[in-house]
């Protein structure tokens, strides 16, 4: 993201680093610095909770689409990456515009059981002459509650 901004932002993600969840017993193993985290462009990066019921149950629908700058994004193209976040998934720790953070990928009934997993990752040509070039990629989990926030997560073990 630039350093100078001339305006507020009012919704967005702002910044998110990804966590293996391999090895993970808990989301205060989740350090700064220990995942894979991009800069994120100044706009396109949103998270979605959709709730539904079906024959009773509640179903949470956590969807996370991150965008960055294609020169900036090759962690995401890492071929491991793409693989343990289709396979095993992955767990995030991201910032709103509001200043809230939130864990997603981890819930107290699930663990990391329910990780975020790839829904896809696509280099954009953009969509007009002020829409650059850049990386989308979508993560997607089922869960039963909401996105933990981080201050509110049980300390470590």
């Amino acid at each position: 993201m630039s350093d100078v901004k001339r305006y507020k932002p009012v919704g967005g993600v702002v910044a998110a680093e990804l966590y293996a969840v391999r090895g993970l017993a808990s989301p205060a193993q989740m350090v700064a610095g220990g995942g894979v985290a991009v800069e994120l462009c100044d706009a396109g990066s949103s998270y979605t909770e959709t709730f539904s019921v079906d024959e009773g149950r509640v179903r949470v629908e956590h969807r996370l689409v991150l965008r960055a700058d294609i020169s900036r994004a090759g962690a995401w193209f890492d071929e491991e990456f793409v693989a343990r976040c289709g396979d095993e998934g992955v767990a995030a720790r991201f910032t709103l515009a509001s200043g809230e953070t939130l864990v997603a990928g981890w819930s107290p009934r699930f663990g990391f059981e329910q990780a975020l997993r790839l829904r896809s990752l696509a280099l954009r040509s953009g969509t007009d002459a002020l829409d650059a070039p850049h990386a989308e990629l979508e993560l997607a989990s089922d869960d039963t509650s909401r996105a933990a926030a981080a201050d509110s997560l049980p300390a470590a073990d």
